[in-house]
C-alpha cells in the first residue's frame, strides 16, 4: 500500500464528540486487537524530534506477519484473544503509530471511524498526558484495530484518511482484493 503525506488541516466536530455523541446501545464499528509501543526498523530515517504518524491497512496474515516484521514491538498490550480478533479475511485491520513520543502510559487512542463506501475516515487522538510511569526513551505509540470486511466494497481502491487530534495526517490508499 501506498501513502501521501498531507498538510491538510481538517475539523471535524465527530472526533469531539465521537463516544459521547453515540447512542449507549450502539457499539463502534472496530474491535480493539492491540496497542503499545514500536520501534519500526527503518528509525534511522527518522530524527529523534519528530512527529510523523504512519499507518497501515492488514488483510492478510501474512501482511500482518510482514508488518509485525518491520517493527519491533515494546510493551505491547494486547492478548492472544484480542490478536484473535483480526479473522482473516473476514477482517480489516487498520495499525497507526506516531514517531516519536516518551514512552509513558497507553496515549494513541481510535476514537472513531467512519465508513462511507470507499472512503474511510480514521479519527485518532493523542493523550498529551498519559497514565502510567515516564521511561527515560522514545518510541512510538501503536494502536490495531479490526473491521468487518463486509464494511467495505467487494474489490477496488478504498482511501483511508488519518486524522490525529483534527488534523490530517496520512491518506492510504489500498487496494481491497
Amino acid at each position: 500500500c501506498s501513502g501521501e503525506m498531507s498538510s491538510t488541516i481538517v475539523r471535524h466536530s465527530k472526533a469531539a464528540q465521537s463516544d459521547s455523541s453515540r447512542k449507549p446501545e450502539e457499539l463502534p464499528p472496530w474491535r480493539y486487537v492491540n496497542s503499545g509501543w514500536v520501534s519500526p526498523i527503518d528509525q534511522q530515517s527518522i530524527g529523534a524530534f519528530s512527529k510523523e504518524l504512519r499507518a497501515d491497512v492488514i488483510t492478510s496474515a501474512s501482511e500482518l506477519e510482514e508488518f509485525n516484521s518491520t517493527v519491533i514491538n515494546k510493551r505491547i498490550r494486547g492478548t492472544g484473544v484480542t490478536l484473535n480478533r483480526a479473522d482473516f479475511p473476514e477482517s480489516v485491520v487498520l495499525v497507526a503509530y506516531l514517531m516519536w513520543l516518551p514512552v509513558q502510559g497507553d496515549p494513541l487512542s481510535v476514537i472513531d471511524i467512519e465508513i462511507d463506501g470507499r472512503y474511510v475516515v480514521v479519527y485518532l487522538e493523542l493523550n498529551e498526558k498519559p497514565q502510567g510511569r515516564e521511561y527515560p526513551y522514545l518510541l512510538a505509540p501503536m494502536t490495531m484495530v479490526a473491521l468487518d470486511r463486509s464494511e467495505f466494497p467487494v474489490d477496488g481502491s478504498v482511501s483511508f484518511d488519518f486524522v490525529l487530534d483534527d488534523e490530517l495526517q496520512l491518506t492510504l490508499n489500498y487496494d481491497l482484493q
